[in-house]
């Protein structure tokens, strides 16, 4: 994508050399004002399609925060736990137990 960053004044001079390199549609031109950027120039086609691409974003976006959880037919919603109620967790694990799930495992059930 060709980017280019121009002057407002400029661009009031060679407005009609800009639109001709505005169709290429990978043009983009930054227009500023003050050394600050007041206005993107971009190909009216690749405009539209910016747009159609931004609208289906937020779609999107909103059904997924709309979909309820846990959904309808779901038996076991998952839980979100707080990090201070895992460190509780902790304190069941016997000692001796150290990574090995197996073994581990096996220590759990002697315990019991």
């Amino acid at each position: 994508m060709g980017t280019r960053i121009m002057p407002v004044s400029d661009l009031r001079r060679k407005t009609s050399e800009v639109f001709d390199d505005l169709q290429d549609e990978e043009n983009e031109i930054y227009v500023t004002r003050y050394g600050h950027p007041v206005a993107v120039l971009v190909d009216h086609e690749y405009y539209e399609r910016l747009k159609e691409s931004s609208r289906r974003a937020e779609v999107k976006a909103k059904v997924i925060k709309e979909q309820r959880y846990p959904r309808p037919g779901a038996q076991y919603p998952t839980v979100a736990n707080s990090p201070a109620s895992l460190k509780e967790w902790l304190d069941l694990i016997p000692a001796g137990c150290g990574g090995d799930a197996l073994a581990d495992t096996e220590a759990l059930y002697d315990e019991v």
